[in-house]
């Protein structure tokens, strides 16, 4: 069959000011001279119409408008309605969400149903859940309204925050997370009524989860039986029968959203799958790129400073400087390219045991992969990109664009190292490289503000601990969308506001996270959503005790120390860390 030579389009023209090209095609006679040219010329098609923007006459698309610009109002007030079937991770997604919103400064806390059910009848079993137990029925509604109640006083309150003035107290939103199955059109309109009815008014975006794939739901069954309170005193398989049971009664009177007038996300398959409708405001079209992000991986991120330079350290430890006078070009001194030498040999060791662990190593082309031919219901073929580095396995290395990042990060020749302005360290503005007892003598009254709130308090001519979390939040989702692990080479004010979300501490607090030099920290994630905590250290140094255990975090239990011991810089500081090396 003989198939036609496509033609294509010919290129646009760059950096041509129309009247120019006006001029130009008269000149060659392709258009009368006595006539003005009242067309775009073919040529300029493709660069789209030249016409002012005006508003549109068609009535569906002026009610469209109307619809966006009600929900683009910047409300203060957000209800985040979690919605789906039991075993879909409601509870996962909500505990992210929470500690994702809190880190960017707003107020935010999860209301959970299942908590207040708890707390009224114990644990319960499916009989519990069926739609003809007028019991049940009844005491599933007085929950729900107490959180509801709850959750609508706590939105109320006022905001404190550290008194600052009105300006920060606008940014400082309150988000509450309503996480229950909400699995029915009444129980979401009642809902949707009550947020509508509050003096303050606040705002409602449905985030319904849903999963169709078997193999995901019996992992996902196995983990919530493992943590969940209902099922504490069951054996394993009685609580499994218990628990899809409890499913298919809501099943028998599950709705899912389809009311295209709401403001609504659905996530399939934990993110494999997002559709969004409605969603134009500030706070909803944040959360979007988060939902697409996360994953159930078990990938480590690792955090590292950058090694020390020929300029030398100001303030090594992490501890009681502001900076140095170094240039920022400064190379690696011995000392720090012996920590890139030993930083290399750790990720490759960890990297490859992390690939030979996996069943599934995305882009691999591993064995393992082709013999099992799909994962979640996806086809795998041969046509995967096949790994080129050998034994090392895969490892996304991100850095800021410091030298002396991107030679820390520079382990081996055959990993491409990713540089990242918004990992460079706190910009300090007027104040770069001088130390802190020279800024109290130039501007004392800037100092004592300082001291007072290092977080909100912005550099003259530079940044606040606050502005640096908001640059850093596209980083931040592309460290947690890897299924691969993940090296960050950056800085002490940047580190201190990563290891602050992994932690999922007071982020206003950050400004006292200690990070030592030559020190890695580990964060692996665990299976409620939040991260355990290792700590490593990659040089010795002699005035600190190896075999000293390190302190944990405050509300990470979890941290532990490595079997090559690891620095004990952390305590409990009383004042800021200001050494951004």
């Amino acid at each position: 069959m003989n198939v036609p030579h496509s033609i294509a389009p010919p290129s646009p023209p760059r950096n041509i000011p129309f009247l120019t090209m006006s001029r130009s095609l008269e000149e060659e006679g392709d258009f009368p001279p006595e006539k003005p040219l009242t067309t775009t010329p073919p040529s300029l098609y493709y660069l789209g119409s030249q016409a002012p923007s005006s508003l549109p006459s068609v009535p569906a698309v002026l009610q469209n408008l109307k619809k966006r610009e009600a929900l683009t109002v910047s409300a203060s007030r957000l209800c985040i309605v979690l919605v789906g079937l039991p075993g879909r991770g409601k509870s996962f997604i909500g505990r992210k969400l929470a500690n994702y919103l809190n880190w960017k400064g707003h107020r935010c806390k999860v209301f959970n149903v299942g908590k207040y059910r708890r707390e009224v009848a114990g644990s319960a079993t499916a009989d519990f859940f069926k739609g003809s137990s007028a019991s049940g029925s009844s005491v599933r509604e007085q929950v729900a309204q107490a959180a509801l109640k709850d959750m609508f006083e706590w939105l109320e309150e006022p905001v404190v925050n550290m008194e600052k003035e009105d300006d920060y107290k606008d940014v400082m939103d309150s988000v509450a997370i309503f996480d229950a199955t909400n699995s029915t059109v009444k129980r979401r309109e009642m809902i949707l009524n009550q947020c509508a009815s509050r003096r303050f008014g606040v705002g409602v975006v449905f985030v319904e989860s849903i999963c169709d794939q078997p193999d995901l739901l019996e992992e996902n069954f196995r983990q919530k039986i493992k943590i969940s309170p209902d099922f504490a005193d069951m054996p394993f398989e009685e609580a499994l029968i218990d628990l899809k049971a409890r499913v298919k009664n809501y099943e028998s009177v599950y709705e899912t959203i389809d009311d295209d007038t709401c403001s609504y996300i659905k996530v399939y398959n934990l993110s494999a799958k997002i559709m969004a409708n409605q969603i134009f405001g500030r706070m909803s079209k944040t959360i979007i790129p988060c939902l697409m992000a996360w994953n159930i991986g078990s990938r480590p991120i690792w955090l590292c400073r950058a090694g020390e330079t020929d300029g030398g350290v100001g303030g090594k430890t992490g501890k009681g400087t502001f900076g140095s006078r170094r240039t920022q070009d400064a190379n690696l001194s011995d000392r720090g390219k012996e920590l890139r030498d030993k930083l290399a040999t750790f990720v490759h060791d960890k990297a490859r045991t992390f690939h030979e662990n996996q069943s599934y190593t995305p882009g691999m082309g591993s064995e393992k992969l082709h013999d099992e031919g799909e994962f979640h219901g996806v086809r795998l073929g041969s046509g995967l990109p096949v790994d080129t580095r050998g034994e090392k396995g895969a490892c996304k290395i991100m850095c800021s664009t410091m030298p002396r990042a991107y030679q820390t990060a520079a382990l081996d020749e055959d990993w491409r190292v990713e540089q990242f302005s918004s990992l460079n360290p706190l910009d300090k503005g007027d104040f770069t490289g001088l130390e802190m007892e020279e800024i109290k003598e130039v501007d004392p009254e800037w100092y004592a503000q300082l001291r007072k709130d290092p977080f909100q308090t912005r550099f003259p001519g530079g940044e606040s601990y606050y502005d640096l979390i908001q640059r850093l939040e596209s980083c931040l989702i592309d460290m947690e969308q890897q299924v691969a692990p993940v090296l960050i080479v950056s800085h002490v004010s940047v580190l201190q506001c990563l290891v602050a979300y992994f932690r999922g501490s007071p982020v206003q607090e950050c400004t006292s996270i200690a990070f030592p030099m030559d020190t890695l920290v580990e964060m692996v994630p665990v299976q409620g959503g939040s991260w355990k905590e290792n700590r490593y250290s990659m040089l010795p140094r002699s005035r600190v005790n190896s075999k000293e255990p390190l302190p944990k975090s405050p509300k990470s239990p979890t941290g532990s120390i490595s079997e090559e011991g690891g620095e004990v810089e952390e305590g409990n500081t009383t004042h800021p860390i200001w050494g951004d090396s």
